[in-house]
């Protein structure tokens, strides 16, 4: 009798005489249940043989459970990896074989056994060694791309390397950007969670200095805000899921990269790059030669950094002063690099000018869009950003704190922003609060505005 068909339809309740099928089990022999179902060994009674056999089989037919025997944890696989605790994996297991119990005619003895026998083979099943469906791998992979990498392939070999350190199997540095740093944090706190505790610190890297080439790899990134971004438990417990399985899939990292020549200089950068080559094409990039022109050694490490920004390309020298000497050896340098200039200098001799005639400590606040306004107005600058406002204060300037988009503690003498809010507040005593910012943008339409929270401070 074909048991897994006929208990299915009942349960579904798709059999076309629900009474028929159901006399069919409760008038077979007992003995036939018996041999079928439970043999006496030692007076315990084991669950072997059909018809429980098939309860056993349709379990693990029907779901997918792994175990992480770390942690003691159970995970659930429909799509995406659940953990859950063992209390939780028994009422699983449990519930299903109660859905069975009258048409089985099980006993509680029965029951026991199967659930033990189910957890068991659950607990055989490591996730270390999971297999995903294709929709789950590839949901993730089109969230990764082109979301957070510029190409998929990278973004296996970022999976395959988060797999590696799981399984223990690399020793590898991999040089990452800053600004992915909480990925990878948030990663790691899952990881802790549910695996063991592991500093992924250890591998991924956000700075070189000094590692050995050889086991120095380069993961590049889009240039993106992560936190803009809904990293949701589900996202991050399927990452690193996927990730063991492409560990052992394609074993390493490395053998990964061997298979991809397109992205293999990418990864291999710094293992591929001396030093005396990149200082050529710094220069070739961002020096010309010309006479009477002098470049000092800070505005030289400046232009160094807006190179290493502006190609996105890792920093192998471990200090910024070990630079000048590679330089000097190409440049002529008596204290000063002379007769050599840069295109991007201008803006940048313009700007420390600003900074000494307009600038001064003071209690107030500038955004930095705002000081951008200023000086490109003062000095008809263009093709300038933010981002270069700031890196011209963080390197020429570093006693000047910076706290997410404003520079605190300065004035500038080009513009009062007190004054005005303050002098506009005073011609304007008995309008309603919730009206007074509007009313000031539209007097102030063609003029210097400062932003609403600015303004709202001296609101009383």
């Amino acid at each position: 009798m074909d048991y897994p068909k006929l208990i299915n339809e009942i349960i579904n309740n798709n059999a076309s005489n629900l009474d028929i099928i159901y006399n069919k089990l409760c008038e077979l022999d007992k003995n036939e249940i018996i041999n079928k179902g439970e043999i006496i060994n030692k007076g315990e009674i084991e669950i072997d043989k059909n018809p429980y056999d098939d309860l056993f089989n349709f379990f693990f037919e029907q779901t997918c459970y792994y175990y992480n025997s770390t942690t003691n944890l159970y995970i659930e696989y429909i799509d995406n990896y659940k953990f859950i605790n063992e209390n939780n994996m028994l009422h699983i297991i449990l519930k299903f074989i109660s859905k069975y119990q009258d048409i089985y005619l099980l006993t509680s003895t029965h029951k026991q056994l199967i659930k033990t026998k189910i957890q068991k083979k659950i607990k055989e099943r490591t996730i270390y060694n999971n297999i995903p469906e294709s929709i789950t791998i590839q949901n993730i992979l089109s969230f990764l791309h082109p979301n957070i990498f510029m190409d998929r392939n990278i973004a296996k070999y970022f999976m395959i390397t988060l797999g590696d350190i799981i399984l223990k199997k690399t020793d590898m540095y991999f040089f990452i950007p800053i600004h992915i740093k909480p990925l990878i944090t948030l990663i790691n706190k899952y990881l802790s969670m549910y695996f063991y505790t592991i500093c992924l610190g250890n591998y991924y890297k956000y700075k070189y200095t000094e590692h050995d080439v050889n086991k120095s790899r380069v993961i590049p990134f889009n240039n993106i805000n992560i936190s803009h971004y809904n990293l949701d438990s589900t996202i991050i417990i399927n990452i690193i899921c996927i990730s063991i399985h492409y560990s052992n899939r394609y074993d390493n990292g490395d053998k990964f990269i061997n298979m991809n020549e397109i992205i293999r200089p990418t990864i291999c950068w710094i293992s591929n790059t001396k030093k005396e080559d990149l200082i050529d094409s710094f220069i070739k990039e961002f020096l010309y030669i010309k006479n009477g022109y002098k470049i000092t050694e800070k505005d030289m490490l400046f232009l160094w950094k807006s190179y290493i920004k502006k190609n996105n390309i890792i920093n192998i020298f471990t200090k910024h002063s070990d630079i000048l000497p590679y330089v000097a050896s190409i440049i002529e340098y008596k204290n000063i690099f002379i007769n050599v200039t840069s295109l991007y200098l201008p803006y940048v001799q313009n700007f420390k000018d600003f900074w000494s005639k307009y600038i001064f400590i003071d209690e107030n606040n500038f955004e930095i869009n705002e000081l951008l306004m200023l000086f490109t107005e003062e000095y008809n600058i263009k093709n300038i950003d933010e981002n270069n406002i700031y890196d011209l204060i963080h390197h020429y300037f570093p006693e000047v704190k910076i706290h997410d988009k404003y520079i605190q503690n300065i004035g500038c003498t080009l513009w009062n922003k007190k004054k005005d809010v303050l002098a506009f507040l005073a011609n304007h005593p008995t309008i309603f609060k919730n009206e007074l910012y509007s009313l000031y943008c539209a007097e102030y339409k063609d003029k210097k505005k400062v932003n609403k929270h600015y303004f709202m401070s001296f609101v009383l």
